[in-house]
């Protein structure tokens, strides 16, 4: 093949001149977040590869495809030596600030806001001189007893709940997951 017009492109993360070849596994992730989105279950898509051959690419591609069709998206990108809650809060934070403006999930958002200052109790993210803290109070006994596997999943069912009075989804798109 020609070199110049050969469209794999390897790079960290730069977008190829075409994304060949992707086709089915972006429909498999396609009617997986359609499936949520009406409420029916739904498989998570794993992707494993060698550095280099367009997972992060692929990623941010099948994520515009579920934005596009009116789902919320949370992007997280998961170095080994950051904490599940430091990791999550700040994008989950924004994603239910967002859902919070609508009248239908406003009620809702509010209670995932407040699940997720019992997730992540005190936590606070710095970035450079940017501080992200939460803006609300835990409510006492959601997602704030410890246990990882429950609070989380209180959580994400706070959040998913506000995604649904808001008539779409919310899903999580995590990148360089160790």
């Amino acid at each position: 093949m020609d070199a110049v017009k050969n469209p794999f492109a390897p790079g960290a993360g730069s977008p190829p001149p075409e994304l060949a070849g992707r086709d089915d596994l972006r429909e498999t992730v396609r009617v997986a977040v359609a499936r949520t989105r009406a409420g029916k279950s739904a498989r998570s898509v794993l992707m494993v590869g060698l550095r280099g051959v367009g997972k992060t690419v692929l990623l941010d591609r099948m994520r515009d495809d579920a934005e596009a069709s009116g789902v919320h998206t949370v992007r997280i990108e998961a170095p080994e030596d950051r904490s599940l809650p430091a990791l999550l809060a700040p994008q989950l934070r924004v994603a239910l600030l967002r859902l919070s403006k609508l009248a239908h999930a406003k009620d809702l958002a509010v209670r995932g806001l407040r699940a997720l200052a019992g997730f992540a109790k005190a936590l606070k993210v710095t970035y450079g001189d940017i501080e992200v803290g939460l803006d609300y109070e835990g409510e006492p006994g959601l997602a704030d007893n410890g246990d990882l596997e429950h609070d989380l999943q209180e959580l994400l069912e706070s959040a998913g709940a506000a995604a649904k009075a808001a008539g779409t989804a919310l899903v999580l798109f995590v990148d360089e997951l160790q």
